[in-house]
């Protein structure tokens, strides 16, 4: 059998939000959260319901949170729209004696310590050499 093209037919693409160059948009990010009267979580979570308030009772809850480590400091938010982890990207509140903030995740994150500790910071590890004097 002799071939002179492809024998497949390629599916329908549909048009899609572009996003600037570098961003790379995922539908998990970090949340920094504290309060000075309810837990993080408590917090984030109330935050969060009260960005959906507009949508009709019934609708798919559209974020889950999950703490990793209970009672840790680092909470991650999945949500069901990628745009929605988008436009929370980077985004900081401040409100009395709360705040909440929205950073990026990966697999690297150090979620036991919101400090730099000697190898690790918040984000991305920093395996230094032993007799490194610079620490």
């Amino acid at each position: 059998m002799e071939f002179h093209g492809p024998t497949f037919q390629a599916p329908v693409t549909v048009s899609e939000r572009m996003y600037p160059a570098g961003v790379v948009v995922e539908n998990q990010l970090r949340v920094w959260a504290m309060s000075r009267w309810r837990g993080g979580r408590e917090f984030a979570g109330l935050f969060l319901r009260a960005l959906y308030r507009h949508l009709p009772v019934g609708t798919p809850q559209m974020f889950t949170i999950d703490e990793p480590r209970m009672g840790g400091t680092g909470m991650l938010v999945r949500f069901r729209n990628p745009y929605d982890a988008y436009h929370l990207l980077g985004r900081v509140w401040f409100g009395g004696c709360e705040f909440i903030c929205f950073t990026t995740y990966n697999i690297f994150t150090d979620l036991d310590s919101i400090w730099p500790n000697q190898h690790a910071m918040h984000t991305l590890p920093y395996n230094l050499p032993i007799d490194d004097d610079e620490e």
